[in-house]
């Protein structure tokens, strides 16, 4: 099976089960998951992968899949529980995230029996001071911020100029369409400089994962549409604005 398809099924997973959460768990549900994907895409996204799309091919880093869902999930917040309610989920993402990079850290500096040495060297190789993933991690949570309160802050003023159904579409991509490039320039030149990458590849990175991320965004378009029509127990009538 290619990347190609791979990375669309994934993202239907990915979509599906953020609706499965809304719908059964509701608000608690959705920031169950928005703290699962930023610690999984900030693993996944050390790890380089290809798409062919026959007549050419782009490579990108794995997670921007990951990064997608997080948008709509927090979109999903704006729409049904307010503003201030998707941005208490960028926060305490963020919270989330470094904690669990931190205890992650603490354990690279035990030392490990013979027997757990495969184990031992992934730790260190994601976690540790010389690690990938912590240096992803430190820079990706800035520009996780930045780009997730930008998204939320496009997000719920679009709201405030049209809330109707018929133009969900118009708020959910153009917010994500404006905070995702924000947030791949940001990425790829902070992973540049900090060494996870060369930086003459980073505009070819920026353009090969802007083309990923909008994919994801224009598949997860119907799933905005569902949710909007999912009603779990603890959703309120009333929501904030900005």
């Amino acid at each position: 099976m290619s990347n190609l398809s791979i990375f669309l099924i994934f993202a239907l997973v990915n979509f599906a089960l953020i609706a499965v959460a809304f719908r059964f768990f509701g608000k608690n549900g959705i920031l169950a998951y928005i703290v699962l994907s930023v610690i999984a895409a900030n693993i996944q996204v050390n790890k380089g992968v290809a798409f062919d799309f026959g007549v050419f091919h782009l490579e990108a880093t794995l997670g921007n899949v990951m990064f997608a869902g997080i948008f709509l999930a927090t979109d999903l917040l704006n729409e049904k529980y307010g503003y201030k309610e998707a941005q208490k989920a960028v926060h305490i993402s963020i919270f989330a995230n470094l904690a669990f990079v931190l205890s992650m850290f603490i354990s690279t500096l035990f030392k490990g029996l013979d027997y757990s040495s495969d184990f031992n060297s992934a730790i260190e190789l994601f976690f540790s001071i010389k690690g990938g993933t912590l240096k992803a991690v430190l820079i990706g949570n800035l520009v996780y911020f930045i780009s997730q309160s930008l998204d939320v802050f496009v997000y719920a003023k679009i709201r405030a100029w049209d809330a109707s159904t018929k133009t969900l579409w118009i708020r959910n991509n153009g917010s994500t369409l404006i905070s995702q490039l924000v947030d791949t320039i940001l990425v790829t030149i902070g992973f540049a400089f900090a060494g996870i990458f060369p930086l003459e590849i980073a505009g070819a990175v920026i353009i090969t994962t802007l083309v990923v991320k909008y994919i994801a965004a224009i598949v997860d378009t119907p799933f905005i549409y569902l949710m909007s029509y999912l009603k779990p127990s603890d959703l309120k009538n009333k929501i904030d604005t900005v």
